[in-house]
């Protein structure tokens, strides 16, 4: 077992408090104009979630299970696959609709920071061309979406407290035991401390988001078709 994989093990790592709801290169909308009464798969608070939105994104993760080897053919697969990126769409909904209430934006010049950013870690205004064609997604996308994620970024960190998390050595002693079990090439403790650190830091500030989204869902308004 490498550094790279056993940071792999568990949550999604996310970025600050958790990464946005909104990637970077993820929860794209379709190019398709909205028309009055359009097939939609969910209404959160009123707001029609568009079935042409669920299609794209659905796509995307049927694509990405593939990659990761998972036999997304399998219906009982598909259909979690499916139940996820409703949840997801509607879970996105939900804090957009809080952060459009609160009047939160992005500055700017921190679009632009992050941007520069992600500039710098693809190598290259090429490289970073060749990973938006392949998430199919413009320049104008990306940075929208980069917009979108610091919105929920900063929206997360005012209504979830994670300044109270803390992670214990045992903590890490055992999410490294049991994630070391049957592996070879397994790096000392004391390498990848830190990083197993963050790694169960990231999840319990994503359990704690999770739980304010389920208060979200809990007063709103949500309906959903079978999908």
């Amino acid at each position: 077992m490498d550094k790279d994989k056993i940071l792999s093990i568990g949550a999604v790592v996310l970025v600050v408090v958790a990464v946005a709801l909104y990637g970077f290169f993820g929860m794209k909308k379709s190019e398709t104009p909205v028309v009055a009464d359009a097939p939609s798969v969910a209404k959160v608070n009123g707001v029609a979630i568009a079935k042409t939105d669920y299609d794209t994104q659905l796509a995307s993760a049927i694509a990405a299970y593939k990659a990761q080897g998972v036999n997304v053919d399998d219906p009982a697969r598909l259909t979690e696959i499916k139940t996820q990126v409703l949840n997801d769409l509607v879970n996105n909904e939900l804090v957009m609709q809080g952060i459009t209430a609160a009047g939160i934006t992005a500055a700017p010049a921190d679009v632009e920071t992050q941007y520069q950013a992600i500039l710098t870690q693809a190598g290259g205004i090429d490289k970073l061309k060749t990973q938006m064609v392949t998430a199919n997604i413009t320049e104008a996308q990306l940075r929208e979406n980069i917009a979108k994620q610091l919105r929920v970024q900063d929206y997360l960190l005012k209504n979830v407290d994670v300044s109270t998390l803390t992670v214990t050595d045992a903590e890490i002693e055992k999410f490294y035991k049991d994630n070391s079990v049957g592996q070879t090439n397994v790096p000392p403790l004391k390498d990848v401390k830190e990083q197993i650190k963050q790694q169960l830091l990231t999840t319990k500030q994503q359990e704690l988001i999770n739980k304010f989204i389920e208060t979200l869902r809990a007063k709103a308004q949500i309906e959903t078709s079978t999908v």
